[in-house]
């Protein structure tokens, strides 16, 4: 089979065990090519450790990812990245002492081509080639809308702006899969519109995202289906309006619903 005809990514079975604690046990999902993929859940489920096992920070402790039909499993986190893997972390991490184009160029360094020497003698080729990653950056930052401060310094930029300049450092690495960890934590109501229809954008172009969030109207807006994870495992996977409604996940992560004032419940 051609790998298009696989899912772009699939867990199978992932555990992951700290010292005797279960942060991840037994997850299983698949995340369809140009889908957006939402993974939910109370603090301490597990959301990010699974990310960090996917993407190489964590070598599970049983289980296999396979992206684009390939076992990924154990490969450290460069050659996953260099498979297409780009992720975002839940605290901003930004190069605060370089401008905004400067920060996104750092996600191109897997394009360039040129060596240690050409580099160290500024040969043309590596003149040409810096030119063209830098092409390649401002197309990013116009991408997410960041094109005019570009020259600014990254640090000068609100945090809503500060997590497009992530966003737009991680499509400059020309990703086939996007995992974003919270990235509305802290923003504005407008922001996260902004930071939402951005999204359905990028997925509009073909790109396959995963998104841990806890902002409920995001994941339901953007998603084609949602994963709940509660204490390391699967609770459930099914289309946002489904998941919405399930008992079990208004249990475990949405709360259960109170009773009005002066109801029965007093």
């Amino acid at each position: 089979m051609q790998a298009e005809e696989y899912p772009l990514l699939q867990v199978r079975n992932l555990r992951k065990v700290f010292e005797g604690l279960v942060a991840v046990n037994n997850v299983s999902f698949e995340v369809e090519r140009g889908t957006v993929f939402g993974l939910i859940g109370p603090n301490g489920a597990g959301k990010t450790t699974l990310f960090n096992v996917i993407t190489g920070i964590y070598a599970p402790t049983d289980g296999t990812v396979v992206l684009n039909g390939e076992v990924i499993t154990g490969l450290p986190q460069d050659a996953i990245a260099a498979r297409g893997v780009a992720r975002t972390f839940q605290n901003l991490q930004i190069f605060h002492g370089m401008s905004v184009e400067d920060n996104v160029l750092v996600g191109c360094h897997r394009h360039g081509r040129c060596g240690l020497l050409a580099t160290i003698f500024r040969l043309p080729a590596v003149r040409a080639e810096e030119r063209q990653l830098r092409n390649h950056a401002m197309e990013a930052l116009q991408f997410v809308g960041l094109q005019d401060f570009a020259r600014a310094p990254a640090s000068s930029l609100p945090p809503g702006r500060q997590r497009l300049v992530e966003i737009a450092r991680a499509l400059a690495s020309e990703p086939c899969l996007l995992l974003l960890d919270e990235p509305a934590a802290g923003l504005t109501t407008h922001e996260t519109e902004v930071l939402g229809e951005l999204l359905q954008r990028i997925a509009a172009t073909g790109l396959t995202i995963i998104i841990i969030e806890h902002d409920m109207n995001l994941v339901m807006d953007i998603c084609a289906t949602v994963a709940v994870l509660d204490q390391g495992e699967v609770l459930t996977i099914d289309s946002p309006s489904a998941v919405q409604a399930d008992p079990r996940v208004i249990a475990a992560y949405l709360g259960e619903p109170q009773p009005e004032e002066g109801g029965a419940g007093g």
